[in-house]
């Protein structure tokens, strides 16, 4: 089937406009296409959850504010749809690089940790040929952006009804975001059809513009998708992001009974643990460092007040505030470093673990990854402005809620994760907890693998369906 065909078919049928506005029409349960992926990305950029991180950005930035004001201010006949179109654009040129010829699978990455979780499927399937791309700023000028930039302009009276829809309907943070699903979708689409020896896609998001898109894209082309979880699912958030994928790879049970009691998974499921080498839990015979690791809506007056209440009971005692590694959602506690408060950033997430005796955490996935790394968390909920146990884990008895600090939190924290079944509840988060590691990768590589053999070659029928096409 032509590339045109294909996109006049599904990226302007009139299902588009019905998800950009509300709800996609009827579509296969078991794969993604481009209604599917539009209605992910615009549940995901419309929630409650969203539009609080948005305001924080913009409250935080700003550029930010000046760019939401400016488009907030421009008509939604012209301008707006214009500037959507300006920003598909920009999503389009920065994905690279894309000359890397004889791949069998592509991936796409944005932030540190889907980087790190497309390595670990690199790891697992180390013979497999990956095109590995990811989105970038240095991209905009690479070799062969100017023809895809060419192929954008050609479309734009095609999606302009699309993009009107987008402006009348969602402010300028959602209404950019749904449209880039399409941008990727389009971007994606032509390099499956570039390159015909790809037959899959590797994802670290189920929920991103740039994954839903290229997974729609992937799916609509007939190739398979593979997709590793890279951060824990919030079991108690207000949205859970079906799994669509032929393959997924996630680091416990936990994840999949989630998607499954939630939403909706339809994948061959492989668990391989969490990142990096699980560690039993370890004690101190006295707390010298505690780390307050924090997330999105990061609340800086009740962080402020903890600094206070631990230094109350011990002076000594050094703090380690870790921000969201993303600096859009940093919040400025300079007013807080001291002789014994550091405050990061960014910093290797396994060496700051390392560093503490204990960690505090709110509503943050960093929790898994502490209690993998054999240190005792505390569940503080007033430390950021998601709904209590966002996550699910004090629910299902993976950490221990502590509503304030208290001079016996080492103590409370020491009985807790000694509980008989605790081990038990860590490994369905963490398949690897305490397991034979080397068993799981070998049982998740052959899984893997199976999706990344050729594809069968087409019947008859499939082969005359094209050709008329």
């Amino acid at each position: 089937m032509r590339y045109d065909t294909v996109m006049w078919r599904e990226t302007f049928g009139s299902g588009l406009k019905m998800a950009a506005r509300n709800a996609a029409p009827a579509t296969s349960a078991d794969h993604y296409n481009l209604a599917t992926a539009i209605r992910i990305v615009r549940r995901m950029e419309t929630s409650a959850t969203r539009g609080a991180v948005f305001s924080e950005i913009k409250n935080k930035n700003a550029l930010y504010r000046l760019v939401d004001k400016v488009y907030s201010t421009a008509g939604s006949r012209i301008l707006q749809p214009l500037a959507l179109f300006a920003y598909m654009l920009k999503c389009v040129l920065a994905v690279g690089p894309s000359d890397k010829y004889g791949a069998e699978a592509l991936s796409i990455s944005n932030f540190e940790n889907e980087r790190h979780s497309v390595d670990r499927i690199a790891q697992l399937v180390p013979d497999a040929r990956l095109l590995r791309l990811s989105l970038k700023r240095g991209h905009l000028l690479g070799s062969g952006q100017l023809r895809s930039a060419l192929r954008m302009l050609g479309a734009l009276p095609r999606i302009w009804p699309f993009l009107s829809c987008l402006a009348r309907s969602h402010s300028f943070m959602p209404a950019a975001r749904i449209a880039s699903a399409l941008a990727f979708y389009m971007r994606f689409a032509q390099l499956f059809v570039d390159r015909p020896k790809l037959v899959a896609a590797i994802v670290a998001s189920n929920y991103s513009p740039e994954a839903v898109g290229l997974s729609a894209a992937a799916h609509a082309s007939g190739r398979r998708v593979i997709y590793i979880n890279h951060a824990p699912v919030p079991a108690n958030g207000a949205l859970v992001p079906p799994v669509l994928a032929d393959c997924a790879v996630f680091y416990g049970d936990a994840v999949r009974q989630t998607y499954t009691n939630r939403s909706r998974c339809s994948a061959n499921v492989a668990l391989i643990g969490q990142p990096w080498t699980a560690r039993p839990m370890e004690w101190r015979d006295e707390v010298r460092r505690i780390g307050i690791f924090l997330t999105a809506l990061t609340r800086a007056d009740s962080v402020t007040k903890l600094v206070a209440e631990i230094h109350a009971s011990d002076p000594d005692v050094r703090i380690l505030i870790r921000n969201h590694p993303v600096a859009l959602l940093q919040t400025d506690f300079s007013n807080l470093e001291t002789g014994n408060v550091d405050v990061t950033i960014g910093n290797p997430l396994d060496d700051e673990i390392l560093a503490c005796d204990l960690i505090i955490c709110g509503n943050s996935g960093v929790a898994m990854n502490a209690l993998s790394g054999g240190r005792p968390v505390a569940y503080l909920d007033s430390l950021d402005g998601l709904n209590f146990d966002y996550n699910g884990f004090v629910e299902n008895g993976l950490i221990c809620h502590m509503p304030s600090w208290c001079e016996d939190a080492y103590a409370r924290l020491k009985a807790f994760y000694g509980r008989p079944d605790w081990q038990d509840v860590m490994r369905s988060y963490d398949a690897s907890y305490g397991a034979d590691t080397e068993v799981l990768n070998r049982q998740a590589a052959k899984v893997i693998s199976r999706y990344l053999n050729p594809l069968p070659a087409p019947g008859p029928a499939a082969s005359r369906a094209r050709s008329r096409a």
